[in-house]
C-alpha cells in the first residue's frame, strides 16, 4: 500500500510540473554556493571586524563618538553589508551554511581518479582483485574499458559486444561467463563512506531498450540498498532491505521531461528524502540504514535486447557532491 501511494505521489509531482527544470535548479544552486562563499569570507573579513570593534569601543570624546557613528553608518549602508544581513536572516540559506563538503568530483581530469573511484564492485576488488557481474543480468563489467572522462563528464557506456568475465551466481558462486554486452561501474567503497548527510549528482541519460542507468548507495552487505535514481523503462527510487522489504517508488520514465537531472538524497536519523532538482519527491522514516554507505554509479542490461554498435548507451555523470551538517 505504501509503495502504491508513493508511486502516485511521485507520478503527480512529475506530471504537474512541481519539479523545476535542471537549468533553473542548477542556476539556483550556483547562486546559493556563491552566497555561502561570500558569507563565510565576509564573516572573517575586516569590515565586520571593524564594525564590531566600533560597537564595543568606549569613545572618550564627542568627536570620537561622531566619527564612529559616521563610520558605522558607512559600513551598514554598504552593499556587502546589506547582502550579509539579508543572508543572515534567511532560514533557507542557513541550512546550506551548515553543510560541509565531505566528497566531490567534477571529472575535470583526463581519466577516472582511482584515488576516489574503484572501477569494479568493491567486493570484487577486495576478495578477488578483479571485477565480476551478476548472473541475473545480461552484461559483463569490463575493467574500466567502458569508462571515459571527457568534457567534464564521467561516461559509462553500455555496448553490444562479446566478452568473457566472472559472474556471480547465487547457487554456484563465481563462474566464467560469455556475454553479448559490456558495461561499466564505479564506486567509492575504498575511499568514501558516510552515514547521514546530503548526497547529490548531476546526471544525463538516454533511453535504450533493456538498459538501466543508476546512482545508488550500499554498505558491506547487499542490503540496505538505497536507490537514489535508477532509470530504465521506469524510474525507480527508494530503499531495499532484502527481498521481503522493498520501499521503492516506480513510475514510467515517460514522466521524466528531461534527459538530465540533479538527483540526490537528504538523510538524517529520522528520515531519508529523495530529491529531484532540489524538490522532495519521496520520503521514508522506517528501517533506515544504520551504518555508513558508499556511492555507486552503474549501467547494465536487464533483459535480452539489441544495442547498435554505433549507438552505445551513454550514462553521463557531470559532478558528484556530498555534505555533512555541522
Amino acid at each position: 500500500m505504501n509503495n502504491f501511494l508513493g508511486n502516485i505521489s511521485l507520478a503527480l509531482k512529475l506530471k504537474l510540473g512541481i519539479v523545476p527544470s535542471t537549468l533553473a535548479y542548477e542556476s539556483k544552486l550556483k547562486k546559493i554556493w556563491e552566497d555561502v562563499e561570500f558569507f563565510r569570507e565576509f564573516s572573517k573579513g575586516n569590515l565586520l571586524k571593524e564594525y564590531e570593534e566600533l560597537e564595543k569601543a568606549r569613545h572618550t570624546s564627542k568627536e570620537e563618538q561622531r566619527n564612529a557613528k559616521i563610520r558605522i553608518k558607512e559600513i551598514t549602508q554598504s552593499e556587502n553589508w546589506k547582502k550579509y544581513e539579508k543572508l543572515k536572516k534567511s532560514s533557507a540559506f542557513a541550512s546550506y551554511l551548515k553543510l560541509e563538503t565531505t566528497f566531490e568530483d567534477d571529472f575535470n581530469g583526463e581519466k577516472v581518479d582511482e584515488n576516489k573511484w574503484l572501477t569494479k564492485f568493491f567486493w570484487g576488488e577486495t576478495l578477488l582483485g578483479k571485477g565480476y557481474s551478476h548472473s541475473e543480468e545480461f552484461h559483463n563489467y569490463t575493467e574500466g574499458e567502458n569508462l571515459e572522462v571527457k568534457n567534464g563528464n564521467l561516461i559509462i557506456r553500455t555496448s553490444e559486444e562479446e566478452s568473457t568475465s566472472l559472474s556471480w551466481n547465487k547457487k554456484y558462486g563465481f563462474l566464467s561467463r560469455k556475454s553479448g554486452f559490456t558495461s561499466g561501474i564505479v564506486n567509492t567503497g575504498k575511499s568514501f563512506r558516510q552515514q547521514y548527510g546530503r548526497f547529490e549528482a548531476k546526471i544525463s541519460f538516454k533511453h535504450t531498450d533493456g538498459v538501466y542507468n543508476a546512482f545508488w548507495m550500499v554498505g558491506n552487505s547487499a542490503s540496505p540498498h538505497l536507490n537514489i535514481f535508477k532509470v530504465s523503462q521506469n524510474l525507480e527510487l527508494g530503499l531495499i532491505n532484502g527481498p521481503k522489504e522493498n520501499n521503492q517508488s516506480k513510475v514510467s520514465r515517460n514522466l521524466l521531461k528531461e534527459g538530465s537531472y540533479i538527483v540526490g538524497i537528504d538523510w538524517n536519523k529520522k528520515e531519508i528524502k529523495w530529491l529531484l532538482n532540489g524538490t522532495v519527491v519521496k520520503k521514508t522514516t522506517t528501517n533506515l540504514p544504520d551504518s555508513p554507505l558508499y556511492l555507486v554509479f552503474s549501467s547494465g542490461v536487464y533483459k535480452n535486447t539489441s544495442i547498435k554498435a554505433k549507438e552505445s548507451n551513454e550514462f553521463l555523470i557531470d559532478w558528484v557532491r556530498c555534505f555533512k551538517t555541522n
